[in-house]
């Protein structure tokens, strides 16, 4: 039954990611060579995340590891292990818009839409397919959050509409966390403190993203 669950809870990731790439790729205002350079750089962050993920989850059993893997490796990453691969994946991001690799205020952009969808899609199967319990109270953030994000889209500078997103979140986190026993992502349990870091890491990628901009003019 666990193992069901497991695989379960990654089709409905994965279900989840695609459709919210699909919808970037035909609601997106970029350019088509754009919307396929931003959607693949997406997907190659998820997949470094996914793999720190695994690492993570080894080094922080690793004496456990290093006497039964399967011991380690059957089961799901818990909240640390999260915490520790957004470390590294933050950390290789901020590297690579260091070198100009990628596009801090475009990458942050498209993410934040990828993600924004990807919550509502994956809470909304939860609901419907699993009868989440807390499922509806987190819909009733993301679903105002993606309106909010489209209808400033084109209105707004990218940056004042990220913002409005992010600033909105921390809103909408802060409020859900009076209804609901604790704060999840996708399923891990995460700390307001993380989230905090979290809004901080956006908004220091479009800064980053700004410099850059600004020395290459």
């Amino acid at each position: 039954m666990a193992a069901i669950s497991k695989l379960t809870v990654i089709f409905i990731l994965a279900i989840s990611f695609a459709l919210s790439l699909l919808a970037f790729y035909i609601m997106s205002g970029l350019s088509e060579a754009q919307r396929k350079k931003q959607a693949s750089e997406i997907v190659s962050q998820l997949i470094n995340f996914v793999l720190f993920l695994w690492l993570a989850k080894v080094l922080l059993k690793l004496p456990l590891f290093l006497q039964d893997p399967l011991a380690v490796l059957a089961y799901p990453a818990n909240s640390d292990a999260f915490y520790l691969a957004a470390l590294f994946t933050g950390l290789l991001i901020f590297c690579q818009s260091t070198k100009r690799k990628i596009e801090g205020e475009a990458f942050a952009h498209s993410l934040l839409q990828v993600m924004l969808a990807a919550l509502f899609v994956y809470e909304f199967i939860q609901l419907i397919w699993r009868d989440h319990p807390f499922s509806f109270s987190y819909l009733l953030v993301y679903g105002p959050l993606l309106l909010l994000f489209h209808l400033l889209q084109e209105r707004v500078s990218r940056k004042i509409q990220m913002a409005s997103a992010l600033f909105a979140a921390a809103a909408g986190f802060f409020i859900i966390s009076f209804f609901v026993p604790y704060v999840s992502v996708f399923g891990y349990v995460l700390d307001g403190w993380f989230l905090a870091l979290m809004l901080a890491a956006f908004f220091a990628l479009l800064i980053r993203g700004d410099e850059l901009q600004s020395r290459s003019s």
